[in-house]
């Protein structure tokens, strides 16, 4: 699988809090869903939190997402600062994730609300990259947020322009101006005629 390639994935499978195990998919995944959480930077923005508010709270067998971006951990790879990629459940598992699409949907959490929070170049990088390893593996045919699922469409999740994110072929962020020169050369100007 492509996906397993990327330096800053983490496989954590087995290893997040769970109750039980999630059944096997019974139709092909066709959707890619991406929903977002809390505030990136805040200390329930991560997989481990996620699935202990899964499993305590909503009483679901264990984290509902097959993977968990976490902007807050970066890694230093090849390609330059990743945004930690979580993976938490096998591709094959029915995850809770979006209601009744749970069973033809891969869960792909992208830690922050992006109401206010900024996108990295770090998560960009990671979001665009697993993307492009999942599209060349077949897992799925097409993207979604999480509204525009059925029986979703109440939540604004999420909130950021993700197909714009899937084509990030490097740095967005404007180059710097070059700097003023240290040395100026004050030069008269002509007066004009008839003035």
């Amino acid at each position: 699988m492509n996906f397993s390639k990327l330096p800053q994935l983490v496989d954590m499978r087995g290893e997040l809090k769970s109750k039980g195990m999630y059944s096997k998919r019974t139709k092909t995944i066709t959707h890619r869903v991406s929903p977002f959480t809390y505030k990136k930077h805040l200390p329930g923005s991560d997989a481990a939190s996620f699935a202990d508010y899964h499993v305590n709270t909503l009483v679901w067998p264990g984290i509902g997402y097959t993977f968990i971006i976490e902007p807050k951990n970066v890694i230093n790879t090849p390609n330059g600062k990743r945004a930690m990629i979580v993976y938490a459940n096998d591709i094959d598992k029915l995850t809770y994730h979006v209601g009744n699409s749970n069973q033809f949907s891969l869960g792909i959490c992208v830690a922050g609300d992006y109401r206010y929070d900024d996108i990295d170049e770090a998560t960009l990088a990671s979001i665009a990259e697993l993307h492009t390893a999942l599209v060349k593996n077949g897992i799925g045919k097409c993207d979604k947020a999480h509204n525009e699922m059925p029986g979703y469409s109440w939540k604004a999740c999420c909130e950021y322009n993700y197909r714009e994110i899937f084509d990030w072929k490097g740095s967005k962020t404007p180059a710097k101006p070059s700097p003023a020169p240290d040395v100026y050369t004050i030069q008269e100007c002509k007066k004009r005629r008839g003035m």
